[in-house]
This record gives structure tokens, sequence and C-alpha cells, in this order.
């Protein structure tokens, strides 16, 4: 009897000195790090303080602005992750970075520009642009701009104008004339501002009538894709998204 009270005691014990761990890392589940893996691809959310250690008592290293790409080295704190940004080191509040695809950029680039442009890829833009829901677009060449809106989010936004006024205007900004060739485009939506690229050659189906458009277009966003796996296109378009990205709005 003895010493199965020894055993109950000590499972007791045990747990107690590992429910803090286990509450904070259910937080973070999907994002625990093992010691042989590689470090995993986030970005700030805000303007972020940089610590020497876990916790607002340590030391301000410095402080990164928001939309940059932090390598996160360690999650197993739960509230704050150990992380390595702008060849520093130190430990990030975890509430303020999200999880980003690792090809949307490389370690440390900034995922928002000096002019508060957004580079965001595929797999996150898909989620800010709702679908059938209007968002503006720009054309960064020569400021331009229409309405539109996407109706399918596959490898890409197929995307139509909303009136005959929107395909117009587009028109405009194509020079006249219905083309392939992808120009650069601002999407502003919700208050943010997207870089993007626009074909200007409406094809296939449609959903919106009496926009004057026979068919749709194709936006791209970062990382997106054609549907025929057209390589060369897929390149027009990825240099137009970087260089929106690059442009004031």
């Amino acid at each position: 009897m003895r010493k199965l009270l020894v055993g109950i005691v000590t499972l007791f014990i045990l747990v107690l000195a590992f429910m803090p761990l286990s509450a904070h890392a259910s937080i973070y589940q999907d994002y625990i790090i093992a010691d042989d893996e590689a470090p995993q691809l986030f970005r700030t959310t805000a303007n972020l303080r940089l610590r020497s250690g876990p916790g607002t008592n340590t030391n301000h290293i410095t402080t990164i602005s928001r939309g940059v790409a932090v390598r996160v080295l360690d999650t197993r704190d739960g509230e704050w992750f150990s992380v390595e940004v702008q060849g520093q080191r130190g430990y990030m509040y975890a509430s303020f970075l999200e999880r980003v695809q690792e090809s949307e950029a490389g370690t440390d680039a900034p995922l928002v520009s000096d002019a508060n442009v957004e580079r965001l890829h595929w797999d996150t833009a898909r989620n800010v642009i709702t679908r059938n829901s209007a968002f503006t677009v720009v054309d960064v060449r020569t400021g331009i701009s229409w309405q539109m809106a996407s109706f399918s989010h596959g490898r890409h936004a197929d995307s139509e104008t909303l009136t005959a006024d929107d395909t117009a205007a587009m028109r405009r900004a194509f020079g006249g004339r219905w083309c392939w060739q992808p120009r650069p485009i601002h999407i502003h939506v919700n208050g943010r501002v997207l870089a993007a690229s626009i074909n200007g050659m409406p094809h296939a189906g449609s959903t919106i009538s009496g926009n004057n458009m026979n068919g749709h277009v194709c936006i791209h966003f970062y990382g997106s894709r054609t549907h025929n796996g057209n390589r060369s296109h897929e390149r027009d378009h990825q240099n137009a998204v970087n260089e929106a990205f690059r442009a004031t709005p």
C-alpha cells in the first residue's frame, strides 16, 4: 500500500511539473519545432521588439518592422519564440508572429515594402481577396483604376470587371487593345495594398453580364501559377508582381 501511495504522489508531482509547458504548447501545437528540424518561417504582424530573453523585463535589442520574415528557432516556450532576424538572435512575442510559406520570402526578405505595399504569396492572398466581392485595381504604370471581383481561386484569381465603364478603363490601361502581356497592378482591399499582375485578354467563362468583357482575365500574385504551366508567362507575371511591389501606391 505504501509503495502504491508513493507511486501516486510521484505521478501527481510529475503532472504538476509539466502542466505549464503543456498549457503553453497546446496553443502552438502545430508550430512545435523539434531539435533536429530546420527553422520555420514566420513574419511580424506589427512593429515588434526583439529581446535578449523570453520576457518584457529583458533587454530590448532592436525593433523589427511589420511584415518582415523571421526564422523561428524554438517555439517550446509557447509565449515567446526564439528567433533569428536580420542577422541577430533573440526572442519575440509569439502573438505577433504568423506562419508563412517558405516560398513567400527568403531569409529576412520584406513582405511589406517601404511604400506599404504587401507582396503576399498566393496561398495567403487568396484569403484576403474574397470571392465575388469588389476590390479596386490600380494600374501601376498609368495610375488608371477600375473595379473588379474574382470568382475562382484556383492557381490564380479569375476576375472580371464590374461594369462597362470599368472594362473601358482597364482597356485604356492596356493601350486601348486587349493583350496577354501582364501589367503590374495594386489591389486595394480592406485598407490594404497588394502587389499583383494582370493580363489583358478576356477569355473563357464569366459570371457578370453587361460589363462588355467577353470572358474573364487572370490576376496573379507572388507564387501563383498558370493553368497550362506556361513557365515563360508565369515569369512575366512574377516580374510584374515584383514591379508592383517596388512601386508607390
